[in-house]
């Protein structure tokens, strides 16, 4: 009896533990501002001060230019790792006075350029030039000017190593045991800097 009950236990976690629960992908029809040549002539560097003690995550900022003056004022964004703006600032938009919206990117003109891939709690890094950014949930990669310069066509796309990155046009994303998220496919492949198809 007892053999039945423990064989019984360890298929019920077996089931429990097998079982992946797939996280649904938001549709979204937001719009998006693309930077030209023109916006990346250089301009002052605009930089972020805060009216709380300390500029950390979350705070409600603002971004003065080299005088003093406010260029984008307090109450429409939170700090989220840019102390300044020269091309584009990562922020968290901030609607209204106790919830925070979309992680962003925008430029001085405070036009959103993509939202945010987040990884390790923060905005995406730069790897070899390029970060991943997201438009309507399809994700690509932006420049250090705020450019796209891959478009966002991909349901996900890995960082670039050695000149390449893979993609897929088909992805499921799901958390594990340990509440990471994690991404499957049967059809991934490599693009270049360029997004061409590579081996």
């Amino acid at each position: 009896m007892k053999t039945k009950t423990y064989i019984k236990l360890i298929i019920g976690v077996f089931v429990l533990f097998s079982c992946k629960q797939y996280i649904e992908k938001e549709k979204t029809n937001y719009k998006y501002y693309d930077l030209t040549e023109i916006d990346t002539v250089f301009k002052s560097v605009l930089t972020a001060v805060t009216d709380e003690e300390y500029l950390q995550y979350g705070v409600n900022i603002a971004f003065i230019d080299e005088n003093g003056d406010t260029i984008i004022p307090f109450g429409k964004y939170a700090y989220f790792g840019s102390d300044t703006l020269e091309y584009f600032a990562n922020v968290i938009e901030h609607p209204n006075d106790s919830t925070w919206g979309r992680y962003v990117g925008i430029d001085r003109n405070q036009n959103i350029l993509f939202d945010l891939v987040i990884f390790d709690n923060g905005p995406d890094y730069f790897n070899e030039d390029l970060t991943r950014i997201l438009r309507n949930g399809k994700m690509g990669f932006a420049n250090k000017f705020g450019q796209v310069v891959i478009p966002c066509k991909y349901d996900f796309a890995k960082y670039f190593k050695d000149g390449k990155a893979g993609v897929t046009f088909s992805a499921r994303e799901y958390d594990d045991l340990e509440e990471h998220r994690r991404v499957e496919s049967d059809e991934w492949f490599y693009i270049d800097k360029k997004g061409n198809k590579t081996d």
